[in-house]
């Protein structure tokens, strides 16, 4: 690995970093708080005060902080506090001074300070009309532990690596773009010999300290020469530790540390599902200045997805297996944007190894790897465009057009290649769709979607529905335009919940010259039904 030398500014900062992450497994184990987050406590009433922040301490209130009730889910024994002008800013921070405190940290760029619970008995910040926020832990998303074991064990792994996957460059090879890591840090590896890195560790540690497996896979995906874009440059931020913790604070600081730098997209496998205010205003700081975030949709089975991904500035992955199929444990929400691999993907490990590599962490970086592929080479695209195109070239999935399974739809690293080749045929059978939720023994409709995922026009291509053993329903579609959908919907009897009945169902979709088509393998789908018990 190519490490960059650091200018004074950013050794201080890594320095000070090392630091604050060394006094808070001191003083605030991640160990002890993050049990405060598990699944089985978080409820609606939570979500729906998601910001139990600004909350302005009156110096009136400042005798009895000792006695300060944190509310669930937060790191207690400190606080963020937000500034509205960089005069009230700068004088609070001369208070503390002047008070023997040393903050735990600050953000100059969005006038915030990180302190202990301590400073408020000596340092008054609401004279000034200042507010307080508080800090959460984040942690990379987990393993799925609540899934069915058989339908975990339906999952296809990949079993390939990144670029495999993508069957090679898209565009450029990411020369010229600065991707931002905020993760585990990264570990020395034979793939990452030509990356241009540039590391900051916030958690200590080390950037190879323990839990750095986990960016290392990250990285591995986006760059290195198993990677989407293999010359992109790095700046890996470290801010989860051994156990694959870390704090609110620490992503917000990663993120500016990052746009200062000049980064142009930032990954970010990581979650949280309570929002601070101060992540929220890192988010937009780097919205404003044209930074793409990426980030996972998380693992835990919700009906919701954790900040960063759930910000509307932030593009949010779920992850499917190599048949395309969702992996069942990520998260299903309205805000999910993209669908890429995360099942059985082969990342980079510790000195040569390799590892197999799942989840929506996964899936996330193939949506920033293909980003900094898009902007760079001889076409490179502005980094709104380039997503503009990825979402234009998505293949739909699961219900017609968006849903909160697949989002818009799934990565399609062919037709993004291919989008400027004229004339191509390429009718595709993009899935067949029941409700999840049909009821066994009503009859239910099934919807089947075609997509065109060519680039020129066709019409009067056949489709063919099978239902169990009887004969096939048949369509004549009508005219259909590149990256275009159309559905159809037929009528069947759902199983009883007591029967062992099977419901089997397939389509296939036939353009008037079959032989034109350049991809047949994807003009038929098969799919089975049987109610859960």
């Amino acid at each position: 690995m190519k490490f960059h030398r650091l200018s004074w500014p950013l050794f201080a900062l890594a320095l000070f970093g090392a630091l604050v992450g060394f006094f808070i497994s001191i003083v605030s184990p991640f160990s002890n708080f993050f049990g405060a987050v598990a699944k089985d406590e978080l409820r609606a009433s939570d979500l729906a005060a998601q910001v139990d922040s600004d909350f302005p301490l009156r110096s009136s209130d400042q005798a009895g902080t000792r006695d300060l009730a944190y509310p669930s889910k937060v790191i207690p024994g400190e606080l963020v506090v937000h500034f509205d002008n960089r005069n009230d800013y700068l004088a609070y921070l001369e208070a503390l001074t002047n008070a023997g405190i040393a903050p735990l940290g600050q953000i100059d760029k969005l006038l915030a300070v990180r302190i202990p619970e301590s400073a408020l008995l000596q340092a008054n910040f609401g004279q000034s009309g200042a507010r307080s926020s508080y800090s959460y832990p984040i942690e990379c998303p987990l393993p799925p532990v609540e899934i069915d074991p058989e339908a975990l064990a339906s999952l296809r792994a990949y079993g390939l690596s990144a670029c495999a996957i993508t069957g090679g460059f898209i565009s450029g090879q990411g020369e010229g773009v600065k991707v931002a890591i905020l993760d585990s840090g990264i570990q020395a590896h034979p793939q990452f010999d030509e990356v241009y890195i540039v590391p900051i560790d916030l958690a200590g540690g080390g950037m190879a300290g323990p839990g750095a497996a986990h960016g290392t896979s990250v990285a591995s995906i986006i760059t290195g020469n198993e990677g989407i874009a293999p010359a992109a440059e790095l700046f890996v931020v470290r801010l989860l530790g051994g156990e694959g913790l870390g704090n609110s604070y620490h992503v917000a600081q990663g993120i500016v540390q990052a746009v200062d730098f000049g980064v142009q997209i930032i990954n970010m496998s990581l979650g949280v599902y309570q929002d601070s205010p101060l992540l929220r205003q890192a988010v937009k700081y780097a919205d404003d200045r044209g930074v793409i975030m990426v980030a996972a949709a998380g693992n835990d089975g919700y009906n919701y997805i954790p900040y960063p991904a759930a910000y509307s500035q932030v593009l949010a992955v779920t992850a499917v297996d190599a048949n395309g199929q969702h992996a069942f444990f990520p998260n299903q929400s309205e805000e999910i944007d993209f669908a890429a691999p995360g099942v059985g993907v082969i990342t980079a490990k510790e000195d040569k190894g390799t590892t197999l590599f799942s989840g929506t962490s996964a899936a996330a970086p193939f949506v920033s790897g293909t980003l900094a592929s898009l902007m760079s080479g001889a076409g490179a695209l502005p980094p709104k465009q380039a997503v503009e195109i990825l979402k234009r070239y998505l293949n739909d999935q699961g219900a017609p057009s968006a849903d909160p399974v697949y989002g818009a739809g799934l990565v399609d690293w062919d037709r993004l290649r291919e989008r400027d080749t004229p004339n191509l045929l390429d009718v595709a059978l993009a899935d067949i769709y029941l409700q999840p939720d049909a009821l066994p023994g009503t009859t239910m409709p099934i919807e089947v979607t075609v997509q065109n995922r060519g680039t020129n026009w066709f019409s009067d291509a056949r489709l063919e529905v099978f239902i169990g053993e009887a004969e096939p329903v048949s369509f004549v579609l009508g005219s259909l335009g590149p990256g275009q959908t159309t559905t159809r919907k037929v009528f069947t009897q759902i199983p009883a919940l007591d029967s062992d009945e099977t419901l089997s169902l397939a389509a296939r979709v036939m353009p008037m010259k079959l032989e034109d088509d350049v991809r047949l393998d994807n003009n038929l789908k098969a799919v089975t039904f049987r109610p859960a018990k």
